[in-house]
């Protein structure tokens, strides 16, 4: 008989699809296997609703009407490169936090080594927290950009993205944040919030496909594009068109994936984030308080308020060993490491080694969690 297993691996990529994501990805693939926009025939222009009705339920999702400022991507990565890279410029400074993944710090750290920009890097809290007053005290004259996570991926640990909005705001500062782990497990809401830039990826929360994501533009006018190539507009000159979405993106878009995307966001629309996000908080403290009762267990930024992601090392062990036993021994599928965040590592001083991460979704259930706890037990009695 096939083992069963169980996947707490959600922030990495969601391991459970809906139904509807894979069945819009087929059927994508067997009846409208088109170039969207590059065609005048009907099976191109039925390619080119997809890949609006995509936009549009984005705009849904986050309370964003202008949805032609929603540029596609490939993933929250080159959403970020494509906002940090258009918009900063010689002698820019930016803030930013020690809780940020490296799609974030690479691209600035890279602008730094050139010599273009000065880059300020707050360190959060034990709880992985950089409050907005933080925020308020590290900004001058040449701040151009705050770049910040909505949630992290190594703790879960949220930030006070409101706070930091208004903080922005006041300075006449601009806003980009970083929403791989945010979007779908929390509330973001682009009209209460208007943040200058919103980097999301399909693949996590939002229960879509691997090779999808979006970037959010306030005003793209004053974003400049860094890819240039064919949008299937205006093909008549050789330079780029300058209108969005258009000057966003260059190339064929993986309409199969975008596809699958909305089927995912109208899963999680028709389901309610409120309670996708209620049966998450219930089955994190759940696991919260299995952890904590286990002595040799270490959790990181207990006390934070988060997502549905936890971090945690047992004494006189390494992570990869535990994330080893868990998979060959029980099935059970979690991410040891650094998870590509080392400044929120050396924050909760877990550097080098990492931590063991639990990442769950409201396809796990109180009983899978319970047999990760037992199977952890299990680990430390053979220590």
């Amino acid at each position: 008989m096939e083992k069963k297993t169980i996947y707490f691996d959600n922030a990495a990529t969601s391991g459970i699809k809906p139904d509807g994501v894979i069945e819009a990805i087929c059927d994508c693939l067997k009846n409208t296997n088109a170039n969207p926009g590059r065609s005048g025939h009907s099976l191109s222009v039925r390619a080119a609703e997809i890949i609006y009705n995509t936009r549009e339920i984005i705009g849904e999702l986050f309370n964003f009407d202008s949805i032609e400022n929603i540029a596609l991507t490939k993933n929250a990565t080159e959403a970020l490169n494509l906002a940090i890279y258009g918009t900063l410029q010689s002698g820019d400074e930016v803030i930013t936090t020690s809780m940020e993944h490296n799609s974030v710090l690479r691209p600035l750290n890279h602008l730094k080594s050139l010599g273009r920009i000065d880059l300020k890097i707050l360190p959060a809290d034990a709880n992985g927290v950089v409050s907005p007053l933080q925020i308020r005290d590290a900004i001058t004259e040449r701040t151009r950009l705050i770049a910040a996570t909505s949630a992290s991926n190594v703790t879960g640990t949220k930030l006070d993205l409101e706070g930091i909005y208004q903080v922005a705001r006041s300075a006449e500062v601009k806003l980009l944040v970083d929403g791989a782990q945010g979007a779908g497990a929390m509330e973001i809401d682009m009209e209460k919030t208007p943040f200058d830039f919103l980097a999301i990826t399909g693949h996590k929360h939002l229960f879509g496909p691997q090779g999808t994501g979006a970037l959010i533009v306030r005003n793209p006018e004053e974003l400049a594009s860094f890819l240039r190539g064919g949008t299937g507009s205006l093909s008549e000159k050789t330079v780029h068109p300058d209108f969005p979405p258009d000057k966003f993106e260059a190339g064929t878009l993986n309409t199969p994936g975008f596809a699958g995307l909305t089927a995912g966001i109208r899963f999680l629309l028709k389901k309610g984030i409120e309670n996708i996000i209620s049966e998450e908080h219930y089955l994190t403290k759940y696991l919260l308080d299995k952890l904590l009762s286990i002595e040799e267990v270490e959790v990181y930024a207990s006390d934070a308020d988060r997502v549905a992601t936890v971090s945690f090392n047992i004494r006189g062990a390494t992570a990869s060993d535990v994330s080893y036993y868990f998979d060959t021994k029980w099935g059970i599928y979690v991410r040891p490491g650094l998870h590509c965040a080392p400044e929120a590592h050396k924050t909760l001083n877990t550097f080098p080694g990492g931590t063991v991460r639990f990442s769950l979704s409201c396809f796990n259930t109180t009983e899978e969690i319970d047999t990760a706890v037992t199977a952890l037990k299990s680990f430390i009695h053979h220590l």
